[in-house]
């Protein structure tokens, strides 16, 4: 128990390379991809001990699991009304899955709010892009609210680390890295997303980073009316990916 509260915290989370994940539908999803919970932690007077039992039969190796009262899961948890199931998972490793497709990269650069970013990873794997990376100024992709918010995406998206200092090769050699900016830049259904791609998407408040507009190729931007200024970043992220895989799925 005293382990799992830790996880509340980046700097365990970093260290001990887990994270915890809450309730049944993403403890379900993390299962079926393919994934083995360390721990596993569930009160039997809110969830059916069959479930918990069905679920583990798929999985493989070895999982210890706590059955507790409610108190325990109340305190390791976050949320107001838990449903009483909480597992530990080891940062996922999810490849990066190409074939002959040209990169499609995503990268998060300061965003700050978890649901944002949560939202944002799902629709990431939605639109079928390769990776997301994640910058130091970045909200942590494995904090719990960000965790629910991308509903099964940490178990299906690669996540990467980003250092702007020496960005990984698969970033560095995308043909275009195109900076979404409101208001200025080439209107983004012009784009040739065909190409390999890298999208970054900047803070909610500040935009871009400084150490980011160094590496970009270009901006692009979404027209908007109503003077509306911007968009957030899961949603603008949403607009742009879903326009890059229409034209992926036409080529």
């Amino acid at each position: 128990m005293k382990f799992a509260r830790s996880l509340a915290q980046r700097k365990a989370r970093q260290r001990e390379r887990a994270f915890i994940v809450e309730g049944v539908r993403l403890f379900e999803d993390a299962i079926e991809a393919g994934f083995q919970p360390q721990r596993l932690f569930f009160d039997a007077d809110r969830i059916d001990v069959a479930l918990v039992q069905r679920v583990l039969t798929r999985a493989t190796g070895e999982t210890v699991v706590h059955e507790v009262t409610p108190a325990v899961i109340d305190a390791i948890t976050d949320t107001e009304t838990p449903q009483g199931i909480v597992a530990i998972f080891h940062f996922p490793e999810v490849p990066v899955a190409q074939g002959s497709e040209a990169s499609l990269l995503i990268v998060a650069d300061g965003i700050k709010d978890p649901g944002n970013l949560g939202t944002l990873m799902r629709t990431t794997a939605a639109a079928g892009a390769h990776a997301l990376f994640v910058s130091p100024s970045t909200v942590d992709p494995y904090a719990p609210k960000v965790v629910r918010a991308a509903m099964g995406a940490h178990f299906r998206l690669p996540i990467r680390p980003l250092d702007w200092d020496a960005p990984d090769p698969l970033l560095a050699a995308c043909a275009q890295k195109l900076g979404a900016v409101a208001g200025q830049g080439t209107v983004y259904d012009a784009v040739d997303w065909r190409l390999s791609s890298a999208l970054i998407l900047g803070s909610e408040a500040t935009g871009i980073s400084d150490r980011a507009a160094g590496h970009l190729t270009g901006h692009i931007t979404i027209p908007m009316h109503g003077g509306v200024e911007s968009l957030n970043a899961a949603v603008a992220g949403a607009v742009i990916l879903f326009e890059a895989a229409r034209q992926r799925r036409t080529q």
